[in-house]
């Protein structure tokens, strides 16, 4: 019988066995220990990619992560990375210039639901290089809800990665002081140093007045 990776069986009811497999709940027929393999297979291998693509993305987040190393964000993070590659990115030969479950991840929170609500999208250039699109700042309050006086901080790392040769990875780092004295401020962008390719996902986070920081956006290949 294959040896079953990171499962557990919570209950049987006739012929069926019922078990826990990661987050997920399965089942399969006493016997069917070849479907079974298969599944536990595929699973530990998503499980085994997240953990290694997460690993690399909180190491070259570590400037603007929130205190001593949190487990629990290191699980939340798993969690995420396991749902996108659940949807065969791999596959994937066009560019996918926007990846929501991985967009809204938070640093600073314990939530499971992403709820980093700063909306500067990222838009990818001819040569493959990366833009943060910052807003137009004429209000009181232009990055709602943050509150801030005088000099808004932005700090910004982007990480790209690849997911089938994890030592393939690159990142960028840079800081922008905006000071907003209630004047009317045109939207503008800021040029990342970082270009995509295929087979990698990329990542921009952003840190605003250290107070909230979290993934701004996602791309793949």
């Amino acid at each position: 019988m294959a040896r079953q990776i990171n499962t557990k069986i919570v209950g049987t009811f006739e012929s069926v066995i019922y078990y826990k497999s990661g987050e997920e709940y399965l089942m399969r027929s006493k016997g069917n220990t070849g479907a079974q393999a298969a599944i536990a297979k595929q699973q530990a291998g998503i499980l085994g990619k997240a953990s290694g693509i997460s690993a690399k993305l909180r190491a070259a987040f570590k400037p603007m992560l929130p205190g001593a190393a949190d487990r629990k964000l290191m699980y939340r993070l798993n969690n995420v990375l396991q749902q996108w590659l659940r949807t065969n990115p791999g596959e994937e030969t066009a560019h996918v210039d926007s990846i929501p479950v991985l967009q809204g991840f938070s640093f600073n929170s314990n939530n499971r639901e992403n709820d980093f609500y700063v909306a500067m999208p990222v838009t990818r250039n001819v040569d493959g290089t990366v833009s943060l699109q910052l807003p137009a700042f004429d209000s009181p309050n232009p990055i709602y809800p943050l509150p801030f006086n005088g000099t808004i901080n932005l700090q910004v790392i982007a990480v790209s990665c690849n997911i089938t040769n994890l030592s393939d990875i690159n990142s960028y780092e840079t800081q922008l002081d905006i000071n907003y004295t209630g004047q009317p401020i045109p939207a503008q962008q800021l040029p990342l140093e970082l270009a995509t390719k295929p087979g990698c996902l990329t990542v921009i986070a952003l840190s605003i007045n250290k107070a909230a920081t979290g993934i701004v956006w996602a791309m793949y290949n």
